[in-house]
């Protein structure tokens, strides 16, 4: 078959898309700070609009979290139709060194079916999820279980299972881990290695960076690096049902059984005051979420979507690095469908060029601010109060076009370069950073630091009134970090 790299483009009228719609679309998202990284807009197979908010670029893989578990599904999906296993096979077939008189009989129940839609029994998450490391060096870590030698399969069989498999739905990550090790023991080839030619290379996907566990298996439950086009292509992919330039890859009715309602995913008892996420009770499948309007997605932390729309033979692809997951999809069914169910648009040019104006210009953080330094002298250092960080000291120092940002700790000095109106890359052990600061007014400054592959962010605001400095941190990970220092200038 033949391997295209690219989808093919168009304009959003000559697929009956208003450019309006997507314009006010963006819009929304800039005026509430709902954070996007990347997007693609795809009809009728065409790649409509697409936009990425600098630093972020098209062709920089971006950590997709639990995304992640829609493509091992499409790992078991392969396997079934290879006759490696079929999904009422029980989980503890596929690992006879466990102690089987060690766990519980509700362990010895669960299929693979039951690790597929979310219901294998579980009361809590098995997967851990935490920041770790010291100011503005904060690393994700994430783990299945609580075993020290960091066995994941392991943590997640010893962990309680309270619950009848098939009788309960909870979100686990680590089912979908265990779910991309069975795919492993029975193939002999590692997730990324098997999904290669079966599913990558068709759709002309590089191959993709995906995590490794401690002992040495994909994760199963996220761990992938896609780029916005590679997230895009999966979804016109799954809209197809299986078939790729003409080509069936996978059988149209495992992508029908994965995607289609497998287990009610509302909650029994919802809490008191507490709100309910519209798009996240609308049913589960085999590591697929249902959606209103008939569609269906994949989803990450912080905003990793593939969004199918059958009946509008739309896909939506988004990175980001958000708070508000469903505040993006409102915003979604707010403009981006109806911009599609309305009569045709006309083949007015004005609104598709103010679209691409806007496509063309985005950017993370405040634009624009003072053009000139408010300090008679262009360095400062500050003494910092004790704080939980160990930070001891910051200064800056301002040229025209940037900043110098240094922190001491008991690790030493360390420093960013800021560009001033613009992105200057650091290296962060080895990572790359982009970080850019802005003055807001004579008295706050602002630095933004984006690693170009990962929705961890950093913000620093300075404000500063006399003699003294008010540093306010910012980290987003899964538990958010912030973060004050007080500081006096150093004579």
């Amino acid at each position: 078959m033949t391997v295209t790299k690219s989808l093919p483009r168009s304009k959003p009228e000559k697929q009956g898309v208003s450019s309006y719609g997507i314009l006010s679309f963006l819009e929304e998202i800039e005026q509430r700070k709902l954070e996007l990284h990347g997007f693609m807009f795809l009809r009728n197979g065409h790649v409509l609009a697409e936009g990425w908010w600098k630093p972020y670029h098209p062709e920089i893989p971006h950590a997709v979290y639990s995304l992640t578990k829609s493509f091992t599904s499409l790992a078991v999906g392969f396997a079934v139709q290879e006759g490696k296993l079929t999904l009422d096979q029980r989980v503890l077939a596929f690992f006879p060194e466990m102690d089987h008189g060690a766990v519980s009989v509700n362990i010895g129940a669960m299929s693979i079916r039951h690790l597929l839609t979310m219901t294998t029994g579980h009361e809590v998450d098995t997967a851990r999820f935490g920041a770790t490391g010291d100011f503005l060096q904060h690393m994700t870590a994430a783990r299945v279980g609580d075993r020290s030698d960091r066995d994941y399969v392991r943590g997640f069989m010893e962990h309680p299972v309270t619950k009848t498999p098939g009788t309960y739905f909870l979100y686990n990550s680590g089912a979908s881990h265990v779910l991309g090790a069975i795919i492993e023991r029975v193939t002999g080839s590692q997730l990324v290695d098997y999904l290669q030619p079966r599913l990558f290379v068709p759709l002309g996907i590089d191959r993709p960076a995906w995590e490794e566990a401690p002992q040495g298996e994909n994760t199963g439950g996220w761990g992938l690096k896609l780029c916005t086009e590679d997230i895009a292509k999966f979804g016109q992919f799954l809209l197809n049902k299986g078939v790729w330039n003409g080509y069936r890859l996978i059988s149209a009715e495992w992508i029908e059984q994965a995607v289609s309602r497998q287990v009610d995913n509302k909650p029994v008892e919802p809490q008191e005051g507490q709100p309910i996420n519209i798009d996240w009770i609308q049913g589960y499948g085999y590591q697929f979420w249902r959606c209103r309007h008939n569609a269906y997605r994949g989803d990450g932390a912080f905003g990793q979507y593939c969004i199918v729309l059958p009946d509008q033979d739309a896909v939506i692809a988004m990175n980001g690095g958000l708070r508000d997951m469903q505040g993006v999809i409102d915003a979604v069914w707010r403009h981006l469908l109806p911009s599609m169910n309305e009569p045709l648009p006309s083949m007015e040019t004005a609104e598709f060029d103010q679209l691409a104006s806007k496509l063309a210009s985005l950017e993370l953080g405040e634009l624009g601010g003072l053009e000139n330094l408010p300090w008679d002298i262009p360095h400062k250092r500050y003494s910092i109060h004790s704080n939980e960080q160990g930070v001891q000291r910051i200064g800056l120092t301002f040229t025209e076009k940037r900043c110098v940002f240094q922190w001491w700790d008991a690790q030493g000095e360390h420093q960013w370069y800021a560009g001033i109106g613009d992105w200057n890359i650091n290296n962060r052990g080895g990572d790359q950073v982009a970080v850019r600061g802005v003055w807001l007014d004579r008295s706050r400054f602002e630095m933004y630091v984006y690693p170009p592959d990962s929705p961890h962010y950093d913000r620093l605001t300075f404000q500063f009134q006399g003699n003294e400095v008010s540093l306010q941190h910012e980290h987003l990970s899964f538990i958010p970090l912030k973060h004050e220092f007080i500081g006096v200038e150093e004579k």
